[in-house]
Formats: structure tokens, sequence, C-alpha cells
């Protein structure tokens, strides 16, 4: 046809430079510009801009490119206040301004509920921001690489490669870990340069905040049974500290009471707490219904979450350590033990579909369910609503401030 390229028509080569201008921003944080048909998509750019950039990689539908110049900025551009960033892996968003940023994740989860959970008009609230958007993160692991005759290579993977970019400093963690680094660096500094494997180490260091929260025997090594203190909305948590922990220290308690308020109890209901980790959701669900169940594959994180709640007094909760669909299977469903609300907080790869399957055999009257990916969430929605749910609420929360990532507690009703 007379007027329109074609994909292929559009003649680009790697290496070759263009002047691209940037549309929006996509699920992952890549900026997405176009030459003719062909989508571009391009790291570290806002929408608004207009770059010139070196194409880095050609694909039939899309290519990548770099940027080896702003010809014109965005307006919602801004100057990134670490020295690592656009080579640390760790964020893609500092270059953002905040509040925008906020904006771009929100319209993300709508495009992927859109997209992923065919929902026509996903219910998507504004998104509540971090108090700090900075010095948020209260854990950060850190790549530790060890050679004779070498300084200690400690920092975060690139992120075009899987090389260690050495760091002395994070922006989004606490300070407080911040200065353990310094302490972990000058520690291995004067330590015995290591032996075997051809005299070189690597190994991946956690650093939590609040060094002085530790309980004693937590060091660096993650052996089993090493745990850290949180304080959540004015409560203390026993968490593994090989474990899982929200990350964003200064809102996990509004996300606390988010889950509360969309659980909705009156207190005369059964809860099912699934991937419920050391207890943090349940510490404060139990005490505001009749029974409540948590299960975890993580058998520290269970021992951790019955001592919490039981430190704190709380009787009405039973927690099991395995698998998730198969104690739905072999303790809700074959022995008939109803459940009348569902909380569900996933790893990143969401929801099995034994324990889709199993959700839908208990029926409860309401499932709330909290993810770090929305992709997988939408998936897992898409499921249940086919399964004869429906979708009323989705609140993203920026627990992760300068990077791709967002959290989002979804709400469905039978």
């Amino acid at each position: 046809m007379k007027g329109r390229k074609s994909t292929r028509e559009v003649k680009i080569g790697i290496g070759d430079r263009l002047e691209v201008k940037i549309d929006s921003v996509a699920f992952g944080g890549l900026g997405v510009g176009r030459v003719g048909r062909l989508v571009i998509f391009v790291p570290f750019a806002a929408d608004g801009d207009t770059v010139e950039i070196e194409i880095a990689s050609v694909r039939r539908a899309y290519a990548t490119g770099r940027i080896c110049r702003i010809v014109e900025p965005s307006p919602f551009r801004s100057a990134a206040p670490c020295a690592y960033y656009g080579r640390c892996g760790g964020c893609q968003y500092q270059h953002i301004a905040y509040g925008h940023q906020l904006d771009i994740k929100r319209r993300q989860v709508t495009e992927t509920f859109a997209r992923i959970g065919r929902v026509p008009d996903p219910p998507v609230r504004r998104a509540i921001p971090s108090p700090k958007p900075y010095g948020y993160r209260c854990k950060a692991d850190f790549h530790v690489r060890l050679a004779p005759g070498r300084p200690p290579l400690i920092g975060y993977k690139e992120a075009a490669d899987s090389r260690i970019v050495p760091v002395t400093r994070c922006e989004i963690v606490d300070e407080s870990i911040n200065r353990s680094l310094a302490t972990l660096r000058k520690d291995l500094e004067n330590s015995s340069p290591p032996s075997g494997r051809g005299g070189r180490q690597e190994e991946r260091v956690t650093l939590w905040s609040g060094a002085e929260e530790a309980i004693p025997g937590f060091g660096r090594s993650q052996a089993p049974g090493n745990r850290v203190l949180r304080s959540v909305k004015g409560k203390i948590l026993r968490v593994p500290a090989a474990g899982f922990f929200q990350a964003n220290s200064t809102l996990v308690d509004t996300m606390v009471d988010a889950v509360v308020q969309a659980s909705a109890p009156s207190g005369a209901e059964t809860l099912l707490d699934a991937y419920c980790g050391s207890g943090l959701f349940s510490l404060f669900l139990a005490p505001r219904v009749e029974r409540l169940f948590g299960v975890d594959a993580d058998r520290e994180a269970i021992r951790c979450a019955e001592e919490n709640l039981r430190e704190e007094g709380v009787p009405n909760g039973e927690f099991f350590a395995g698998d998730v669909g198969e104690w739905l299977r072999a303790f809700f469903l074959e022995r008939k033990n109803t459940v009348d609300i569902a909380v569900l907080d996933p790893p990143r790869i969401g929801c099995s579909p034994d324990v889709l399957d199993g959700l839908l055999g208990l029926n409860p009257l309401r499932i709330v369910y909290i993810s770090c990916n929305p992709a997988t969430q939408a998936r897992d929605i898409r499921r249940l609503l086919d399964g004869g749910y429906r979708l009323t609420e989705l609140q993203p929360m920026d627990m992760f401030p300068q990077t791709k990532h967002i959290e989002v507690v979804g709400i469905l009703e039978r």
C-alpha cells in the first residue's frame, strides 16, 4: 500500500544512529519509540524525550537502542543522584521525577490487566507513594567477589550483563545498610585471601537495616536459625535472615492497613493466609477473625510466624509448612474445612494452577491477592474471574521507588 511502511521496509542495523521520540515507558522500565512501524525500546529514557540512539539489537518486530545524546529532554526528566545509575541494574527510574513514576506505574498496571487479564476497564486506583523515594529499603543483597592480590569486589550486577558493579553506597537503602556495607568492605580487606577454587570466591551477602536490631548470632552467614527483628505498627516480628520480608520499611505499615481493610473481616470468619511468610499479615488479621490458617513453604518462616503470634498473645492462628497447593487439597478440600477470606502473597512467579483450582474449590467470599508482579497477578486473577469472581479494586503501592517494580493489592469477591 502506498504511503505506509511495513516493519520489513525499515532498514535498521546494529550500530546505526538515529533520532527517536519516546512516547511511553513500558512495563519493565524501557522507553518506547517508533521508526515507521518498528518499535524501539530504549533503557533510561523518559516519555517525552527526543534522543539520539545507537541500535544495539534488531529483531523482526522490534529493536533496542542505547542513548547517545538527549536531543530534547522530557519535562518529566530528573537528575539521578546515584553515581552508578545507568550501569547498576538495581534502579531503572531515577531519571524520572518521582510523581511521574507513580503515573507510569499506574498506567502499566492498567495496561497489564487489560492485556493479560482481559479486564476491559480495570478498577485501578491511584498509586500510593512511598513516604521516602530514597533510603527506604530495609534489606539489600550484595554480590561479593574475592581474589588473591585484589581488593574485594562488592556491589550489584550490571544493568547490561552479569558483571558486578562495585558500589560504596546505595541511594535507595536505609543509611544503616550503607554503614554496614562500609564495615563489610573493611572486614574483607583485612581478612585472609580466599583459598580453593583457584583462589577466587564469590557469594551473595544480605545486609539488613538497623544492625542493632539483630538477634544475637545473626551475622553475614545465612545459616538456618539466624533471624532479624522488624518493627511494624508497634509490633515486633522475627524474620529469617535469609528469608523474605517487605523491602520498604517506610510503607509496610500502610500496606498492612490496606490488606486488613481489603480483607474486611467482621470477627466471625475463617481466614487463609497463603504464602504467609513470617506472619506479617497474620499478626494483624488473626485478632479480627475467629480462626486463621497460614501456609508457607519456608519452614523457618513458619516457625517465626508461630512465635510472632505467640509473643503477641494471639491464640487463634495455626500454621503449616509446605506446598500451598498440597495443603489446600489435603487439609481444606479433602477434610471439608471452609474458608471465608483468602489472602495471597505469592512470589513473583504467581500461583500454580493447583493453588488457583484449590481456591476455586474452597470458594471463599473474598480473595485479597498481593503481588509485586502485575503480569502474573493479572494472569492468575483472570483464572479466578473465569471461576466466578469479580474484581472490585486494584490498589498499586509503590514499595519500590526508582525501580520498575510495583506492588498491587487486588480485591476479588464471589
